[in-house]
Formats: structure tokens, sequence, C-alpha cells
């Protein structure tokens, strides 16, 4: 079993770089596991499957995606108290967090069983797709609670310094979500509905060896049934942090559904290339929130041992990361896209579609880089607050400003997409912006280092560990 990973003390890059690697291998494993369903879909369902499964993808982004940010405030939580050496606080937050995921697993899987047609709806799903969609959507949220329950548990062992237990787990799942998908579709010939249950299964299995790590384990973040509860205090401080970014994920999925409300507009193939580039543009999206996801648990992990300047160090050495692996794998995909792209879909439409919407984006896509980490870094210091505006702002108001003044006229797939590369600059310009202004330090650290008494701050920090 692999121990947790002190990113308080030591040099910078390599307790960072190996705390990011496991993290960034769980986003091409779980990256694979989607790209398999669109495997099945395209290539054994059909055109219309696979615009099915799209579409309605949106209504699970959009249930779980508040929760999912709720999921950061316990992630943060864990991450300071881990950090100050506090058993006692790590073992109320994760305790706290635990019966936080099952109260809110149980109440999102009956609002989605029960909305779904009408989420469905607003999203404009063509009627000759509805049927299918709901199908699909309403049995892979029976596993909606097992998707909360990993993701929790996921960031309580990532938070305490472990990021190769979770992605071990993912790659159970995936291994197994393929043999699903093979028995369920081509086996059992059970359509749309098995590609939903082999996720849910695969899913469940990844969220059980999960609880079971946190149960068998002998560290201070031990998981006892008997002791779940929620504590008071703790569940303040986790919704404090963790509602913004709740927040901003329903708000920017919320944008993501009017813009699926445009590609619905554009025909089945249009929808049907969107879907598919989705998928590939996951291969530079998820690298990049691996590594953010990184920096708010190096950021949690050094504020709550008091370290600023290390955070600030290590800023930009995630930073740096990010933006090399964005570059490098943006230039493959553009070197490869229009391969890809043909091994999903054998529509040669639905492939040039697809290549057009890459050739928009991939050259811009490292603008990202500079969205997820300062934002990492700022939510590891407790504070969600900003990240979630500027998300609402540029990803959300801005880019529905400009879909609404364009798309009539610039039509077609590449007019939609250069909305994202324009969101994406004005939102790294934001976030960098107030990193620099340096006021997501807390007030008495900025007085120290404003009279100029860089000596005490790092005195403190000598207190934990020797840095570089």
């Amino acid at each position: 079993m692999s121990k947790p990973c002190d990113l308080t003390c030591g040099t910078i890059w390599k307790p960072l770089l190996y705390f990011a690697l496991p993290l960034l291998a769980s986003s091409l494993v779980q990256q694979m596991y989607n790209m398999v369903d669109l495997f099945f879909v395209g290539n054994v369902l059909g055109k219309s499957a696979s615009a099915a499964v799209g579409s309605s993808g949106m209504l699970v982004t959009c249930l779980v995606g508040f929760f999912t940010g709720m999921s950061v405030g316990c992630g943060v939580v864990v991450a300071q108290r881990y950090g100050a050496k506090d058993p006692q606080g790590l073992h109320k937050a994760v305790h706290t967090a635990v019966a936080l995921s099952l109260l809110g697993g149980a109440v999102l899987t009956v609002l989605g069983l029960c909305l779904a047609p009408q989420f469905l709806g607003w999203l404009g799903t063509p009627a000759h797709l509805s049927d299918m969609a709901l199908e699909y959507v309403r049995i892979y949220l029976l596993s909606l609670l097992s998707l909360i329950f990993y993701n929790i548990g996921s960031g309580i062992l990532r938070a305490a310094g472990n990021s190769r237990l979770p992605m071990y787990f993912l790659l159970v799942g995936s291994s197994a979500n393929v043999l699903f998908d093979w028995l369920f579709i081509m086996v059992f010939g059970w359509g749309v509905a098995g590609v939903a249950w082999a996720t849910a299964v695969s899913q469940t299995l990844s969220a059980a060896l999960v609880v079971a790590s946190l149960m068998r384990t002998k560290a201070a973040y031990q998981l006892q049934i008997r002791k779940i509860r929620i504590e008071t205090k703790v569940l303040l401080q986790i919704i404090r942090i963790g509602l913004p970014a709740g927040i901003q994920a329903m708000v920017l999925t919320f944008s993501n559904i009017v813009v699926q409300c445009f590609i619905n507009g554009l025909g089945e193939n249009e929808m049907a290339a969107f879907s598919v580039y989705f998928r590939i543009e996951n291969f530079m999206y998820l690298p990049i929130m691996a590594f953010g996801q990184a920096m708010t648990t190096f950021a949690g992990q050094n504020v709550g041992a008091g370290k600023y300047e290390r955070v600030k160090r290590g800023t930009w050495v995630c930073l740096g990361m990010s933006v090399g692996v964005t570059i490098v794998i943006s230039g493959i995909l553009l070197l490869t896209g229009q391969y890809l792209f043909g091994i999903f879909t054998p529509d040669m439409q639905v492939v040039e579609h697809s290549w057009q919407i890459l050739l928009v984006t991939a050259p811009f896509y490292f603008f990202y880089s500079f969205i997820e980490t300062p934002a990492g870094t700022i939510r590891g210091t407790g504070s969600s607050l900003i990240p979630m505006l500027t998300v609402m702002v540029c990803l959300c108001g801005i880019r529905m400003g400009l879909l609404a003044l364009w798309m009539p006229v610039w039509q077609g797939v590449t007019g939609l997409a250069a909305v994202y590369p324009v969101t994406w600059i004005l939102a790294a310009l934001s976030l960098m912006g107030y990193y620099w202004s340096g006021r997501w330090i807390p007030k008495k650290e900025r007085f120290l280092q404003s009279r100029g008494w860089k000596r005490q701050a790092r005195r403190k920090e000598h207190r934990y560990a020797e840095d570089i």
C-alpha cells in the first residue's frame, strides 16, 4: 500500500511532481474509461446513440457538479489539518465529509431520477433521441452515490498526500468497464442501457475499494463506520470553502447546457461531432485539472503548516509543468486528431466537424493552465469565492453573451468553438491578476510581508522542515 506524501518539506518540484503524476495517470485512465464507452456507442450502436449519450451526459454533469464542488471543501479542510499535524481535527473532517456525501448522494439521486425528463426537455434533446437518452441517464443515476463516494474518498486520500491508491482503484474500475461494455452490449445486446449499466457497476466497484482502503488504514484519517457524523464546526468550514466551488460547478454546467442547446440546434452530425470532440478534448483538460488538484493539496498542507512562501514557489513550479504538458498534448492531437476521431465514428462528416472544432481550440488550450493552477492555490488557502466569480463572469456570462451575439452571424461548429478560447484567455488574465495581487494571502501574513518581516515567516517555516 502506498504511503501518504508530506508536501510541506523537502524540495518542491519532486514531491509535487510525484504527487501530480498519479493524478495525471488517473485523468488519462478516466479518459480511456469514457473513450471505451464512446467506442462501443459510436461503432456498435451508431450515430443516434452517440448523440443521445452526449446530450444526456450534460444532465449527469449538472447533478454531480454541485457535490463535486463541495468535495473541494472537504479536501481542503482535510489537507490543512494534515499539514498542521492535527490528528483529532483530521479525524473529524474525514467523518463529516463521509456523512455529507451520504446525505447529499441520496438527495441528488432522488432529484435526478424525478427530474430527468424535464432536464432533457430543457436541453432541447430531439424527440427521436429522448427515450434513449432518458434510459441512459436513469440507469447512470443509480450509481450516483457510488460516484460521489469515490470522489469524496479519493479526495480524502489525496488531501493526506496519497494520490496513488485512487489511481489504482480507478484502473480496476476502468478495466471492469471494458469487460462489462463488451458483455452488456455485444453479448446481451442491451444497447445504450448496457453502456449505462457497465458504467454503474464499474463505478460502484471503484467506490467500494476506496471505502475499504479508508477503513483498513491505521493512519489518523481512518474511516470508522460507527463514528460517521456531522461536526457542526467542520461542516461550516467545508461549506465556506466548498459552497462557492459547488455553485461554480453548477453555474458552469448551466452555461454548458446553454451551449448544448446551441449544439443541438445545429443538427445530428454536429451533435455527434461535439460529443466525440469533448472526449478527445479531455486529453488536454484532464492533465490540467490534475495539476490544479495537486496544487490545491500542496497549498492546503502548506497553509496548515504556515508556509506561504513555499505555496508561492509551488504555484510557479506547478504552472510550468501544467503548461508544458498541455503544449505537448495539444501538438500531438493537432497532428493525429483526424485519425483519433475516425476511431470513434465511421461517419466522415462527423469526423470533419470534430477536426474543425479541434483546429479552433487546441492552439489556445494552454491558457487553461493559467486558470486551474492559480485557482488551485487560492482554494487551497481556504477561499473559493474569487475562482467562483471568475468562472461565473468569464466562462459563463461572457460565453453566453458571445454566443448570442455571433452565432447568428458565424454559423456552424467553428463559430461555436471560437467562443471557448476567448473566454479562457479572459478568465486566465483575471485569475493571474488576482494571484499577483497577493490578496489570497491572509491579512496577518500580508502585513508581516509588507513590513519586511519575511525573516520571521522563514523561521516559522523552519519549525516544520527545511526548503530546497
